[in-house]
């Protein structure tokens, strides 16, 4: 299976000049905790934002979230996986770099985001497809619940 087809397409993008009270907008109009960072004029990828680096950074430095730019609180060392690629590079990337979302590239544009819950539902489902195989399903169950637990903590 390709990253593709379990992808989210057209993930909100935000530039680093924008403020954190836009990104956090943002994020709540598409209930989601991360957002791809990509340059203003290049259009390309520079980092990502989670509501946790925001928060931490407001914490930290006490500034308002109208105040501050993303790119205080972006991280910059970005890990992706291409649009084409195999589920199971991605699921290694992800592992390797201990990470729950990816950013998911067609050559240098953003074109979606590949979380563990993608991967999780696309593991259940096809348990589901093998048939009454009580493992497998159970083991899909256990994987949807940590994904969902994770995606409930941000």
């Amino acid at each position: 299976m390709r990253v593709r087809e379990l992808m989210t397409c057209g993930p909100a993008l935000v530039t680093q000049q924008e403020t954190v009270a836009a990104a956090g907008r943002a994020m709540l109009q598409r209930r989601c905790g991360f957002l791809p960072v990509i340059d203003l004029e290049t259009q390309q990828l520079v980092g990502v934002v989670t509501d946790r680096d925001m928060f931490r950074h407001l914490v930290m430095t006490d500034h308002p979230a109208s105040q501050t730019r993303i790119a205080a609180c972006m991280s910059r060392h970005v890990h992706t996986v291409e649009a084409e690629a195999e589920l199971e590079e991605a699921a290694t990337i992800m592992e390797r770099a201990a990470v729950h979302r990816l950013p998911v590239l067609d050559g240098e544009r953003v074109v979606g985001v590949l979380s563990l819950k993608d991967i999780a539902r696309a593991a259940q489902q096809h348990a589901h497809s093998l048939g009454p195989n009580p493992a497998e399903r159970q083991m899909a169950d256990v994987m949807e619940a940590i994904a969902a637990a994770q995606t409930a903590q941000h």
